[in-house]
């Protein structure tokens, strides 16, 4: 059975590289072009041919590339769940909402977005992976743990959708060191198998382990009832309808139909052996991809980032700026014109220096050996500059501008237009060119979230306590219970306790400014009203405090609030909004009540208070009383115990001495019976003298006293133990009276 897992996981991967293969092979070559670290801009040919000849590489693509991935971090995804069905609550949903952002700020999620958003700016695609971890494994408690794929070409899956959600079959390798691998899997084999080139399993000191997980689906029978209150259809399997009509007693009428169910199976193995195997809670594969453009030609899909379009600009660029280096560093410099006679002597020293230094003067002789005016040396002309080149460096630039739809408005650079406005326009254009990497990114994380929401009933199956995170950061808690019949559970106004796996939930995604950023934003857009409008102040003051990071913000806002007037204290819907907007006479009988009310608290806190001190008193009285009554009663049994076992001691032993008496009596008269009648006296020969007929049976009277012995009872005694701390009889039993 393993042998035929372990096969059907190898054919699956040889396909999934194949398809992969030519996507991998470019994605590389993607990588090492803007590669910020090392970029190989020069092929090998070019390099042939330039031997000995300037090679720079001035990269610009970094920073158009830098430019999308900083523009989805200013712009956040957040994943919003939503009830699907009648059973759903909206309550559960927002619950939800806070405990996915707990799991990515635990997870440092913001982490595996921006990488992978990095990833299909660069190269095509980038990855996000989502799988339960361990947290405690004394109780083996999991959490959902959202991280990153630092390799964007260590992935493979197959399907056609961008946000992978139809994906049946996923790989995600790694190559391990051969110590590391016996270090973490001790007991498996370092063995290659038939495939070579890069896809071998063995590769010089390193050992590839490849993480398998594929989906299996089945059919199963689900029952549609109508619900009787709002006619909607709810779905039931067997299972969950055998166990509606037993808790409610009724059978509803039912549609019976055939309906899909799909199994994550989770795999790692090394080529030979299967060195882990599981299953995945939820029904897709944790492994989404973040894609950059995309398309499909002749049935095999294709994918690339911003740098493939940017390539031979770029390197139309690297060699116009080298040939203009060439140029100007082979060009003689600018000689200077002077006749023999004005640099003659200790003169020309001066002269050679001129091109090393910057000399203060320059003397030369003005008159020659007859007295006649020399001309004074000249500087000829310097070469021409090759503009060509600049030229040529500058229309690369462009060429890599119209390649993704960018321009200098968009690196914050000055470009050619006349106004501000159009300033604007340009920057929104090259915004609207890379705006589908972002929204990729959207899809990939709305996807995520459907698999974290249809992950957790399943990880968080027993009740417990999670954490929540809210949109201004504030952390609270929610207990998760599975066997809660109601979907939520509210203490006020306030939700206490959920049942995420009543009713069906799914989530969509929201793209924008993050939560501090909006704040601010308000701020300056709330700054700018009062500003224009100052008689606006008591109006919107209490928010713009609310909206600020000052200390007391929250003091500041309800004190404003308080001086509000009352429409805006009812918009504002402040937690005193009802005591501001009562009348004085009111709102001093309102305070006369509430302080009546306080003092009488405070005597029903001291009645109950000593009401607690009285019950207490009566529990420790009483519980004297029941110890005493206990020794009273552990006293009695204990003489009742020992008048027992005197009268039953007395009673053997008067038994024993009746006993003993009737047998003596019985050996008297036997004896007695025993002997001859007597005879007339004859005179006879002296006799031999008879022997005693009583000593004769002396024997058999002790044999038949030594049987009525053993039969007779043995005379007892009576043991009690006692407890060695309250000296209570704790056990009483009898043995055999030491004699």
């Amino acid at each position: 059975m393993a042998d035929d897992k372990l096969k059907l996981a190898k054919e699956c991967y040889d396909e999934l590289r194949e398809q992969w293969s030519d996507n991998r092979r470019r994605m590389l070559e993607d990588l090492r072009f803007g590669d910020p670290t090392d970029p190989q801009q020069w092929d090998d040919d070019a390099l042939s041919a330039r031997k000995g000849r300037p090679c720079l590489t001035l990269d610009r693509t970094g920073q158009y590339v830098v430019q999308v991935i900083n523009s989805g971090r200013m712009n956040k995804p957040g994943i919003n769940c939503m009830p699907v069905d009648s059973t759903a609550d909206l309550d559960v949903a927002e619950a939800l909402d806070g405990i996915i952002r707990h799991i990515e700020y635990r997870s440092r999620a913001q982490i595996a977005y921006d990488w992978a958003l990095e990833g299909a700016a660069r190269c095509g695609v980038g990855w996000i992976r989502v799988a339960p971890t361990i947290v405690d494994p004394r109780t083996n408690q999991q959490e959902i743990t959202i991280s990153r794929v630092a390799d964007h070409l260590s992935v493979m899956i197959d399907g056609e959708q961008p946000d992978g959600s139809d994906a049946m079959n996923g790989f995600a390798e790694v190559l391990m060191s051969k110590k590391q691998f016996k270090r973490t899997y001790p007991k498996a084999k370092v063995q290659s198998w038939d495939q070579g080139g890069d896809g071998a399993w063995i590769v010089g000191e390193k050992v590839r382990v490849a993480e398998y997980q594929y989906v299996k689906e089945s059919s199963i029978t689900m029952l549609a009832v109508e619900a009787p209150d709002n006619g909607e259809i709810i779905q039931f399997t067997e299972e969950q309808f055998k166990e509606l009509v037993a808790r409610t007693g009724i059978t509803p009428g039912f549609r019976e139909y055939k309906a899909t169910d799909r199994t994550v199976y989770w795999q790692t193995l090394n080529g030979v052996e299967i060195l882990e195997e599981t299953t995945l809670p939820g029904r897709y594969i944790g492994m989404i991809p973040v894609i950059g453009s995309e398309s499909w030609i002749d049935g095999q899909r294709c994918l690339s980032g911003l740098i493939r379009r940017m390539m031979p600009a770029q390197r139309a660029y690297n060699y116009e700026r080298s040939a203009l280096i060439e140029a100007v560093a082979l060009q003689p410099k600018a000689p200077i014109l002077a006749a023999s006679e004005s640099l003659g002597g200790d003169i020309l020293k001066h002269w050679e220096a001129l091109n090393q230094g910057q000399p203060a003067f320059l003397p030369y002789d003005a008159l020659d050996e007859e007295g006649r005016p020399l001309p004074p040396p000249q500087r000829l002309s310097p070469p021409t500059f090759p503009s060509a080149f600049a030229q040529g460096g500058q229309m690369a630039v462009a060429d890599m501008e119209a390649a993704i739809g960018m321009n200098r408005s968009n690196l914050g650079m000055p470009g050619n237009a006349t106004s501000g406005r159009q300033e604007r326009e340009r920057k929104q254009q090259g915004d609207v060119a890379t705006f589908h990497f972002v929204d990729n990114l959207s899809r990939s994380i709305e996807h995520l979230g459907r698999i974290v929401v249809g992950m957790i009933p399943t990880v968080y199956d027993t009740a417990r306590q999670v954490k929540i995170l809210g949109l201004d950061g504030q952390q609270s808690s929610v207990e998760i219970n599975p066997d809660m019949e109601t979907p939520a559970l509210k203490r006020g106004k306030k939700v206490v306790a959920i049942n995420p796996s009543a009713g069906t939930y799914d989530v969509r995604v929201k793209a924008g400014p993050g939560y501090t950023t909006q704040r601010e934003e308000a701020a300056e857009g709330i700054t700018a009203i009062l500003q224009a409008a100052p008689q606006l102040t008591p109006i919107l003051a209490p928010e713009l405090a609310r909206m600020r990071d000052w200390p007391n913000s929250e003091k500041i806002a309800r004190a404003l609030t308080a001086i509000a007037p009352p429409e805006v204290r009812d918009i504002l819907g402040d937690e005193n909004e009802e005591q501001q907007q009562m009348p004085p006479q009111a709102m001093q009988q309102m305070q006369a009540m509430q302080q009546e009310g306080a003092q009488m608290a405070q005597m029903l806190d001291q009645a109950q208070e000593q009401m607690q001190a009285a019950q207490a008193e009566i529990q420790r009285l009483t519980a004297e009383l029941e110890n005493k009554a206990a020794d009273r009663e552990a006293k009695l049994m204990e003489a009742q115990i020992d008048a027992q076992a005197t009268e039953r001691k007395a009673m053997i032993d008067a038994d024993a001495k009746v006993r003993e008496a009737s047998i003596r009596a019985e050996a008297d008269v036997l004896a007695l019976q025993m002997q001859p009648p007597p005879q007339a006296a004859e005179p006879a020969e002296p006799a031999e003298p008879a022997e005693d007929g009583a000593a004769m049976l002396l024997p058999a009277i002790l044999a038949m006293q030594q049987q009525i012995g053993a039969l007779t009872p043995q005379p007892m005694e009576i043991i009690h133990e006692r407890d060695p701390l309250t000296g209570l009889v704790v056990r009483s039993y009898e043995r055999p009276l030491m004699q």
